[in-house]
């Protein structure tokens, strides 16, 4: 007996040598883990309005440059005629003046190039319009995370969804507390980039979804927050399995109320849009007396609205339609009975919708009315329409772009133009931040979204895979310079934006 105590001790001795030493490497590693990361090289892609013309020579004599515009741009396919002038190699300054919209990569040019032209721009920060970085998230965001702070008007992220078709590699197999890991982590230290009222937007699928919703419950546990569960139809031919066809795949928003939050979406077809009467028809809620506020005078000219008069004084009890000396007709909210109704907006709010309103005769009764012709609608809970099939505006868009894209499943262009449009509430000026880029399909959102509404939304773009460097960086770069393309060329070159976007690199865990 006293022979096998006697081994118990000696292994438990042994044992706690071992789990000690164990230990000391896990704190050293996650030492190294945590260390903050150096930036190991910046670079800046700026369009070449953007540049002033004592930089064209030397860009003119950059062979590297040059060539890069060869084959991204086929920019030597530009044949000339009286109006054009063609390509030659080295292009003339004439060429450059008549194409600003081919792309400078400092990552050509000298140091010494890149500080005198970056010293040249007033106010560069501003004048920036994308950041990328190419490094793990967790530590970019902890390294953008002091200037970045209360910045970001909407984030918009489609993490690694944890499929069985793309499953992460992990050390262990506790795969799905690993993922919500690595997801708790990233999520945790984006919320202090996020502005009071701003929106987070994660795509996600059936594999992950019911944890994610319960790990963003965790993470903003706020009263003032609410989440909704968006599922949109992706893959309208089905991805077969035992016993359904998957079609869909989900979206969460996470935003604050009350008050609006969220942008309303525009419909594109007449036949879905709303036309009703503004007046308030039916009901004791409809009448004047239930909204003071909301009985004034409606002014329309030539059969048009062109503005509003004063809430009315309680005293005051006009007919539907009062005709003034200089042509103008005042409409008050008054039934075919006579009954003193209210409009259904406010005088504050009415203005806001002017461009709605329809100024519409009714013969048989020889008086005006008013119209509210709606053209946007909260978006649904359910997003069904061709613009999101993952393969047509998503996979085959980037083979466009690239002969062939090395994302299997990349979303559609149209898919993030809504989550974004709608997470940043239709602001022009909304700064977004995807730190799962992927193939940048996010950046391309931005700029395109920018291109159709002549927006000044600006992206932080973060990515740690390798094909940075083959897709991600190049497809913000294609963007800017076209917005059609077809076997790798752009189709149409008169589409470019102006656009400055900053990049660098983030010393990797293993150097």
């Amino acid at each position: 007996m006293g022979t096998y105590l006697a081994k118990v001790k000696a292994v438990k001795r042994v044992g706690h040598i071992i789990i000690d030493f164990l230990a000391q490497i896990e704190d050293f590693q996650k030492k190294l883990w945590l260390k903050k990361k150096f930036v190991v090289e910046t670079n800046w892609c700026m369009t070449l309005d953007r540049i002033d013309e004592s930089f064209w020579p030397e860009i003119i004599a950059n062979p590297a440059q040059i060539q890069e515009w060869i084959e991204m741009y086929a920019i030597d396919e530009v044949e000339g005629d009286l109006t054009t002038v063609g390509w030659t190699n080295p292009p003339t300054v004439e060429f450059l003046r008549q194409n600003q919209n081919l792309v400078v990569d400092t990552k050509h040019f000298s140091t010494d190039f890149k500080d005198r032209l970056v010293a040249s721009i007033e106010d560069l920060d501003e004048q920036t319009d994308g950041l990328m970085v190419n490094g793990d998230n967790f530590h970019a965001l902890n390294i953008m995370k002091a200037k970045q702070v209360n910045s970001i008007d909407c984030v918009y992220i489609d993490p690694p969804y944890n499929a069985n078709s793309s499953e992460i590699l992990y050390k262990n197999t506790f795969k799905h507390s690993a993922w919500l890991s690595l997801m708790h982590n990233r999520l945790t230290v984006s919320k202090s980039f996020m502005k009071e009222r701003a929106v987070l937007v994660c795509a996600i699928d059936e594999v992950e979804q019911e944890r994610l919703g319960m790990l963003l419950n965790e993470v903003y546990p706020t009263e003032n927050l609410e989440k909704t569960c968006v599922t949109v139809v992706h893959n309208p031919s089905g991805q077969q399995g035992d016993n359904f066809s998957a079609t869909h795949e989900y979206a969460y928003f996470v935003y604050p109320v009350p008050g609006r939050s969220i942008a309303e979406q525009l419909r594109e077809n007449p036949e879905d849009w709303d036309k009703r009467g503004l007046r308030d028809v039916t009901g004791n809620e409809s009448l004047r007396s239930a909204a003071k506020t909301c009985f004034y005078p409606i002014l329309i000219k030539n059969g048009k609205v062109i503005g509003f008069g004063d809430v009315c004084d309680d005293n005051y009890h006009p007919p539907i339609n009062v005709i003034r000396n200089d042509g103008i007709i005042e409409v008050y909210p008054i039934d075919p009975q006579g009954i003193e109704r209210k409009w259904r907006f406010g005088r504050e709010t009415v203005p806001s919708i002017q461009d709605q309103l329809i100024a519409n005769y009714i013969k048989n009764r020889n008086v005006w009315d008013i119209q509210r012709l709606k053209k946007s609608f909260n978006f649904k809970t359910v997003w069904q329409a061709p613009k999101y099939s993952a393969n047509n505006y998503g996979t085959q868009i980037l083979n466009q772009m690239f002969y062939s894209s090395p994302f299997t499943y990349p979303k559609s262009i149209y898919t993030v133009m809504d989550c974004i449009f709608a997470g940043s509430n239709g602001n022009k000026e909304a700064r977004i931040l995807d730190f799962f880029a992927g193939s940048g399909t996010t950046g391309h959102a931005v700029i395109e979204q920018n291109r159709l509404d002549n927006g000044n939304r600006k992206y932080i773009l973060v990515e740690m895979g390798t094909y940075f460097n083959t897709a991600t960086h190049p497809r913000i770069k294609k963007t800017v310079y076209s917005s059609d393309w077809k076997d790798g060329k752009p189709t149409s070159r008169d589409t470019g934006v102006s656009h400055i976007m900053k990049y660098f690199s983030l010393e990797d865990f293993h150097d």
